[in-house]
């Protein structure tokens, strides 16, 4: 007995000293045991495929009988084990795949690939196809979110939904993301320094695991400071900006607070413009919560793939009438001043009005109209960038736009800057449009000097555009705003409405027949262009993506072409509409 015990007193410090040996000299070892351990708690074997004689390594569940699949895409400088902790809870309904991305993980640095957001979503196509996955759910974090959103821009017939978890993608202002990892890290203080950009609450890393994370992220530095980030920052899908509005697959917007990477002005960004969205806030997280917080992440997830898409839509009434005072407000400035358009913006004031500006601040709309002499004889273009719009617990509206302003005064000197307004509404008693109570209109930097361009028609067109949609949406049956809005001799040709309507009598009864049947309707405009044929006259195209959710809880959506002629009198509040012809592009079907 006693050399039983001698013999099982030999083997436990030798199992101890191996352990020590490999923690200290080994400690990829160790990284590697403790991933195979949470792959396997996930359901997940690791697999390898060739794609164009190319090696790809990943993940995929064992058993993949679930209905549903998710494809779990990494960040830069991460790999396919960056979501295994969250597919514990995932794999309990969901199929999972996680590969490692375009020269990423134990996937070959390979000189001359395509490691663009455009060569990545490529790839991620290629993989899905091989796999033959079907339509899948994309869910990616930081530079995977930003593939995910490009992939559904490219494949929208082949993504259920998206869930993008501290993305970028979109270039709103001077912030840099992909920066890359900088210097070589010469001490653990400074891998302290990065794991703080990406990390709420950093974890505490043993030494020699920390060290050989230093060694990983220096022998890898060169490829991800010189390939990585120049292949994104100068390739295709780099800046979505323009394009993020045309995602149709429902979006879920999972974001860490506390992240110091990507700004959460990109998470409002997207949520403002992907037409069926919602955002989930993690508060103790910063840019990968999955890996801090990756119980919350997967509940998130699961949360999101389970709501009905009529859940996700949302009213756009109070978008419509924001904007709608905003482009009004250019109204004043694009043309001559007169005691008209003064009273016109007076009429989106309220009385207590705050505006600050770079010639200072007005307190009061009775004191406003004098400071206007100043501008007498100036030409002025304001070229919006963009718009967000959101409502705050409060009820006021929080309208945030960046402009591009053009100017000429009358002595011919000419300037160019680009300014950021932040303005806040609130509704006005008895009034369908709320009113600016604070405007804040801060110069950011001097743009280039071009040839003057004019910016009042499409402001003036947009304007009308958007009040005429906040009264479609109203959904009462109400004809008498659009009284204001209609040119003598109009006529309508609405797709729904069978013959030409002519006469405000028949808008009232088709306002009141299908209409009636909606709990919700929200337009989503597109592809804006304005054409001046003269005399105050102008055709305005534009494309409409709308989605609605019936009385009986039916979700619908459907995409009209719309030619609109109008005729503007610039002293009246709005525009009018002279004819109106609507085409189906996409016809009504469900969501």
């Amino acid at each position: 007995m006693k050399t039983f015990f001698k013999i099982a007193g030999a083997l436990v410090g030798l199992l101890l000293i191996t352990g020590l040996v490999i923690f200290f000299f080994f400690p990829q070892v160790l990284i590697d045991v403790t991933n195979s351990q949470n792959a396997s708690a996930a359901g997940l074997e690791k697999k390898t495929m060739e794609l164009d004689g190319y090696g790809v390594n990943y993940f995929i569940s064992e058993d993949m009988s679930h209905d549903k699949t998710i494809v779990l895409v990494h960040g830069m400088g991460d790999d396919k084990n960056s979501f295994v902790p969250a597919g514990r809870k995932l794999s309990e309904n969901y199929n999972l795949v996680a590969p490692d991305l375009s020269g990423h993980g134990e996937n070959a640095h390979t000189p001359g690939r395509d490691y663009s957001i455009a060569g990545q979503v490529a790839f991620l196509h290629a993989f899905i196809e091989k796999l033959d996955l079907g339509p899948v759910y994309l869910v990616g974090n930081s530079m995977g979110g930003h593939t995910s959103a490009a992939y559904a821009l490219h494949h929208p017939d082949d993504v259920l939904g998206l869930v993008l978890v501290n993305a970028p993608g979109v270039k709103l202002d001077d912030h840099v993301v992909y920066t890359g990892f900088g210097e070589k890290m010469e001490s653990t203080e400074d891998l302290d320094v990065v794991l703080k950009r990406v990390f709420a609450n950093p974890p505490s890393l043993p030494g020699p695991v920390a060290k050989h994370m230093m060694k990983q992220v220096n022998e890898s530095m060169d490829f991800v400071n010189n390939d990585l980030v120049t292949a994104i920052t100068t390739g295709k899908d780099f800046n979505l900006k323009d394009q993020v509005h045309l995602i149709k697959a429902p979006t879920l917007i999972l974001w860490g607070m506390q992240d110091e990477v990507v700004k959460y002005n990109v998470a409002e960004y997207y949520d403002a413009n992907i037409p069926v969205s919602y955002v989930h806030q993690l508060e103790d997280a910063a840019h990968s919560p999955q890996l801090e917080v990756p119980d919350e992440v997967a509940k998130a997830i699961v949360d999101f793939i389970d709501k009905p898409v009529a859940d996700m839509i949302t009213s756009t009434k109070n978008d419509h009438a924001a904007k709608t005072q905003y482009y009004r407000w250019y109204q004043l400035y694009e043309g001559e001043l007169s005691e008209a358009r003064i009273a016109n913006q007076l009429n989106i004031l309220t009385d207590d009005v705050e505006i600050t500006s770079a010639a200072g601040t007005v307190k009061g709309a009775a004191n406003y109209p004098a400071r206007l002499a100043a501008y007498e004889g100036w030409r002025n273009a304001h070229h919006v960038q963009n718009v967000m719009v959101k409502t705050l617990d409060d009820g006021t509206i929080n309208l945030e736009a960046d402009i591009e302003y053009q100017n000429i005064k009358p002595d011919g000197e000419e300037s160019a800057y680009a300014i950021h307004y932040s303005t806040f509404l609130e509704e006005a008693d008895g009034e369908l449009l709320p009113k600016f109570r604070k405007l804040n209109l801060q110069p950011t930097g001097e743009l280039p000097k071009r040839a003057f361009v004019p910016a009042y028609a499409e402001n003036r067109m947009k304007s009308l555009l958007h009040y005429w949609l906040l009264n479609m949406e109203q959904l009462d049956g109400n004809v008498e705003p659009f009284r204001e809005i209609l040119a003598e001799g109009f006529q309508l040709n609405f797709s729904t409405s069978g013959a030409p309507m002519t006469r405000v009598e028949e808008l009232e009864k088709w306002l009141n027949g299908t209409p009636m049947g909606l709990e919700l309707s929200a337009h989503h405009p597109r592809n804006l262009v304005v054409k001046e044929l003269g005399d105050n006259r102008y055709e305005v195209s534009v494309d409409l993506q709308w989605f609605g959710k019936t009385k009986d809880g039916k979700s619908l959506k459907a995409v009209t072409a719309h030619t609109w002629r109008v005729e503007d009198d610039p002293e009246e509040r709005f525009a009018r509409v002279k004819e109106v012809t609507v085409v189906q592009k996409e016809a009504l079907s469900p969501l």
